[in-house]
């Protein structure tokens, strides 16, 4: 019999946490207390470098970032005059209002009740919230109904192996449902219809060119430090 794991890609004797633990339905802006900000500003940080860089070498026009939090890196990163569009939970209307003006917000819980756009981007990023949901696949249905004909999809998410260890079968992280190695997340996203154009490592948080540096070096070596165990996956829909 199949079990969740194998539906996701996902080793057979993994353990899921079965509960999603993130969704705040109470849209408090105080939710975001001082610590959750300043983790906002660091986590993956080097995500949203990529994510910058690809808007500069390809022009693109049109950015939608889902489960975007207080969107502190995007307004210290993106270029001028992109036009930016926000989904995440409600507590987050607020701050969004006041980090980036002059982005569209929609509030959504993304295990499945989602806004009503109405149009596609350019890029669709999605930082480090696969591994919070029960069923991601609701919301990368969502996030392709939104891509643009040749548009990226940018997703990133905890790498298991370098994070805990090749042994490990269970997140000790409460709000993590599951969480990948980098073998099984590729396989995940082409079970999905997605073409993996680019796959690698980076840092978790924000860090010095030195240190970023040396963990790029050590992950070519197949051992990469466990602050630099966050994996990103470039794609674009086929068909």
């Amino acid at each position: 019999m199949a079990t969740e794991s194998d539906r996701y890609s996902i080793r057979t004797d993994y353990r899921e946490n079965a509960v999603q633990a993130t969704y705040d339905p109470s849209g408090d802006p105080r939710y975001w207390d001082e610590g959750r900000l300043e983790s906002a500003a660091s986590y993956q940080y080097d995500v949203y470098a990529a994510a910058a860089g690809l808007v500069r070498e390809r022009n693109l026009k049109t950015l939608l970032d889902v489960g975007s939090g207080p969107p502190v890196k995007l307004r210290a990163l993106m270029p001028a005059g992109l036009d930016i569009c926000l989904v995440d939970q409600p507590n987050t209307a607020q701050h969004a209002a006041e980090l980036l003006p002059g982005a569209q917000f929609f509030s959504a819980n993304l295990e499945g009740d989602f806004p009503a756009i109405g149009r596609r981007f350019d890029l669709v990023l999605c930082a480090d919230v696969i591994e919070h949901l029960v069923d991601p696949d609701p919301c990368l249905d969502f996030m392709r109904r939104h891509l643009a004909p040749g548009g990226l999809l940018l997703l990133s998410t905890p790498e298991r192996d370098s994070l805990r260890g090749k042994d490990c079968t269970h997140s000790p992280h409460p709000m993590h449902v599951r969480e990948w190695s980098f073998g099984e997340f590729g396989r995940f996203l082409a079970s999905r219809n997605l073409e993996v154009l680019e796959h690698r490592l980076l840092p978790q948080q924000r860090t010095t060119p030195a240190r970023k540096a040396f963990g790029r070096f050590m992950a070519a070596l197949g051992r990469p430090p466990q602050w630099y165990s966050c994996q990103l996956a470039i794609c674009r829909a086929r068909g």
